[in-house]
C-alpha cells in the first residue's frame, strides 16, 4: 500500500517532480563545475583511485520511453481497412520524465577499470497513446505508472587523470523489479490498462567525467539504457482493445545522473 501511495502521488504531481529535479540538477551540476575551472591548486584527494573500495550516492533524472511493436493481428486489421474499410487503433508511444536515486558500490579492479554496483529506486511513468484513424473522438492515453528496484552491475573504464579530472566510459546490465507491475489503474478501475510484467533486464551504457574535490568527488554521468525483454503482458481475451494491438514493449531511458562519492 506505500509503495502504491508514492507511485500515486509521483503521478499526481509528476510535472512539479520533473521541473523541480531539473531545477535542481542544473544548479548542482554547474555550481562544482563552475568552482572547479575558478581555482585548481594541485590534485585534490590525490591517494583516492589506491582504495579498494568507494562508497557514494545518486540522483537521477530520465527521460523515458516504450519501444512498441505491433502485433499480427494489428497488421491483419490494418489490411483490411485498407481493402474494405474497418476500424483499428494505431498505437503511439510517448517521452515522460521519471526519477531516481540510490547508492554506490565502486570496488578497484585494477588502474583503469572499476566494478560498480548501483542500487536504486526509480519512479516511472511512460504512455501510450491509442488513435482511431478518421473517428472524431478524442485520443486515448494510456498511463503505465511503475515503482522499480533497478540493480545495475556496470563496469567502469577510466582515462587517467588530468589535475582534478577525468573522463570514464561504463556499461553493463539492469535488472529490474516492478512492485506494483499487473495492477489496474486505480482512478479507472473498470476500464482495460495495459499492464507489464514484474521483471525487466536493460543494457546500459555511457559516459562521465570524475571532478576531484577536497572531500568528495563530483561525477555527471549521461547513461542509455535499453530493455531486453518484452515486458507486455496480455490481458483477459475480453479486454483486448488495446493489448491486441501490441506485440512487444521494452523500456528505454535516458539519464541525466549526478554521483557523489
Amino acid at each position: 500500500m506505500a509503495f502504491s501511495h508514492i507511485r500515486h502521488q509521483f503521478y499526481l504531481h509528476r510535472q512539479k517532480i520533473t521541473f523541480i529535479g531539473l531545477l535542481a540538477l542544473l544548479l548542482f551540476g554547474a555550481n562544482p563545475v563552475a568552482q572547479a575551472q575558478k581555482k585548481i591548486k594541485g590534485e585534490n584527494k590525490p591517494g583516492y583511485d589506491d582504495k579498494p573500495v568507494h562508497y557514494g550516492f545518486y540522483l537521477a533524472l530520465p527521460a523515458t520511453r516504450f519501444t512498441l511493436q505491433h502485433s499480427q493481428l494489428y497488421a491483419d486489421l490494418l489490411a483490411q481497412a485498407d481493402t474494405s474499410g474497418g476500424n483499428y487503433l494505431v498505437a503511439n508511444t510517448k517521452t515522460d520524465f521519471g526519477l531516481y536515486t540510490g547508492l554506490v558500490l565502486n570496488v578497484r579492479l585494477a588502474e583503469y577499470l572499476d566494478a560498480r554496483f548501483v542500487p536504486g529506486v526509480g519512479f516511472y511513468n511512460r504512455s501510450i497513446v491509442f488513435t482511431s484513424p478518421g473517428s472524431e473522438s478524442n485520443d486515448d492515453v494510456q498511463h503505465i505508472s511503475s515503482t522499480v528496484v533497478e540493480l545495475p552491475f556496470l563496469l567502469k573504464y577510466k582515462a587517467k587523470r588530468r589535475g582534478n579530472f577525468r573522463m570514464y566510459f561504463v556499461g553493463g546490465l539492469k535488472p529490474g523489479i516492478d512492485l506494483g507491475s499487473g495492477k489496474n489503474n486505480p482512478e479507472d478501475p473498470d476500464t482495460e490498462q495495459l499492464r507489464i510484467t514484474k521483471y525487466d533486464l536493460a543494457i546500459e551504457y555511457g559516459v562521465g567525467l570524475d571532478i576531484f574535490y577536497p572531500y568528495f568527488k563530483f561525477a555527471p554521468e549521461l547513461r542509455f539504457s535499453h530493455g531486453l525483454l518484452n515486458v507486455h503482458q496480455p490481458v483477459d481475451e475480453e479486454l483486448q482493445v488495446y493489448s491486441r494491438s501490441i506485440e512487444r514493449l521494452s523500456t528505454n531511458n535516458v539519464s541525466l545522473i549526478l554521483f557523489f562519492e
